[in-house]
């Protein structure tokens, strides 16, 4: 039995047949694991290629990735679960590194490495980590996930308990992830360590296509969650919530070299908030010197 043979890895695909067979081949290093691809809905060829590469296939109607990773989950027979996005890869060696950390340690639900950074033209860097310690009323009062899903490995027991907690589950459409690690955060404690885990291609996903109703969503999860834990935070005002939305798609245009594009994202979060811009520059100038 290899270290991994307890492991399956569950790709949700939508329309994915450009970038499925990269993903699924970075698994198969993982050898001995399970390898689980969700079709939720695709028009193109992407359950074929997925059967083609060596993974088990289950197809749905189109309902979103919160929907596909359970339905990926309730077919899942092995311990722990990697969830990984149809354009990403897995880095089979920080895979294994959280599998040791996770395995020992039983009061730990999730251990997490790095993340290799993918922008547009290629190029990669290590992303740096935004949290230094992973719990509810941090997720809560920073408001983003701590890094993306394929950086961590998950007790199939921990998914299901956050499954049953007595809060409702929203299941949105977008910033699902988010939801996702603030239901585990209930269930046991997140570990980290420096071996890169995955490569995520940055402005490449729904949230960089959609950012205002990616950003809608979150507020809706966090005001959800808040309530119920009572756990007091600071929700976006809808001025707040429209410049960062501009400012997300802006940056995503100027990551794809759209020039005019970029400028338009701008001139449009200046206009939703004119300050937005000096705050940001004093909040950086302010954990700088806080760290300093």
């Amino acid at each position: 039995m290899t270290l991994a043979d307890d492991v399956t890895v569950i790709i949700p695909a939508f329309n994915s047949q450009e970038t499925i067979a990269k993903a699924i081949t970075s698994c198969l290093d993982l050898s001995g694991s399970s390898l689980i691809v969700v079709d939720d809905g695709s028009t193109d060829r992407t359950a074929d290629i997925s059967r083609a590469a060596g993974a088990l296939v289950i197809q749905q109607e189109n309902a979103g990735a919160w929907a596909a990773r359970n339905r990926g989950l309730s077919a899942a027979r092995t311990r722990f679960i990697v969830f990984l996005d149809a354009d990403d890869e897995l880095l089979p060696v920080g895979v294994l590194k959280s599998l040791t950390v996770l395995r020992e340690d039983s009061t730990a639900s999730v251990a997490a490495g790095r993340v290799l950074g993918v922008m547009p033209n290629g190029s990669e860097r290590l992303l740096r980590r935004t949290y230094d310690h992973v719990d509810v009323a941090a997720l809560l009062t920073k408001g983003h996930g701590p890094w993306p899903p394929a950086a961590s490995v998950i007790r199939r027991d921990a998914l299901r308990e956050a499954d049953a907690l007595p809060i409702e589950s929203l299941g949105l459409r977008y910033a699902e992830d988010y939801e996702m690690f603030i239901r585990l955060s209930q269930t046991g404690r997140f570990l980290c360590h420096d071996q890169p885990t995955t490569r995520y291609r940055l402005f490449a996903g729904k949230s960089s296509k959609a950012p205002l109703q990616e950003m809608r969503d979150k507020e809706t999860i966090r005001a959800h969650y808040s309530a119920e834990l009572r756990i007091a935070v600071h929700l976006m005002t809808p001025t707040e919530l429209n410049s960062a939305a501009f400012t997300r798609a802006a940056r995503s245009s100027a990551a794809h070299r759209a020039w005019a594009a970029t400028a338009f994202w701008i001139f449009r979060s200046f206009v939703a908030d004119p300050f937005s811009l000096l705050r940001r520059a004093f909040h950086r100038l302010r954990l700088r010197l806080i760290k300093n």
